[in-house]
């Protein structure tokens, strides 16, 4: 027992660098919005849904977003209930920006990707949809 704990402890130290390398250039599954509406008149009353915000989206950038470079997946492939769209990226002067757009909100929030990613992952549960029609993210991970 004592040598499957001493294996298993090896085995976690030695996937938990990758992984945390992975999961630095991916989306967080939600993030903390506070909105704040006003009424067009004084006869309409604002109020909030209370819905969570949830990943909804990405778009890679080649420079940051607000150069407008959106780049289209290089391949998009069904995989059973899944989507999985794909981006090769080759080095690039400018950088690689990931933008994470979400749910329930217009919020957006992204970050340059590291010099090394070369490959965006994304995948969508095609049985899924939020109310605006779009596909439930299941995962984003670049390397």
């Amino acid at each position: 027992m004592k040598r499957l704990t001493l294996i298993l402890i090896g085995f976690t130290c030695a996937i938990a660098p990758v992984h945390f390398a992975q999961a630095e250039s991916a989306c967080p599954a939600t993030i903390s919005v506070e909105q704040r509406g006003s009424a067009p008149a004084p006869d309409w009353t604002v109020s909030y849904s209370g819905y969570q915000t949830a990943v909804a989206g990405v778009t890679i950038f080649d420079g940051p977003p607000s150069g407008q470079a959106s780049l289209v997946p290089d391949s998009e492939k069904p995989s059973g209930d899944n989507i999985i769209q794909i981006w090769q990226l080759p080095k690039s002067d400018r950088g690689y920006w990931l933008q994470c757009n979400y749910a329930n909100t217009t919020a957006q929030i992204s970050r340059q990707l590291p010099a090394s990613v070369s490959r965006c992952d994304v995948v969508y549960d095609h049985n899924m949809h939020f109310a605006g029609g779009g596909d439930v993210v299941k995962s984003v991970n670049c390397k």
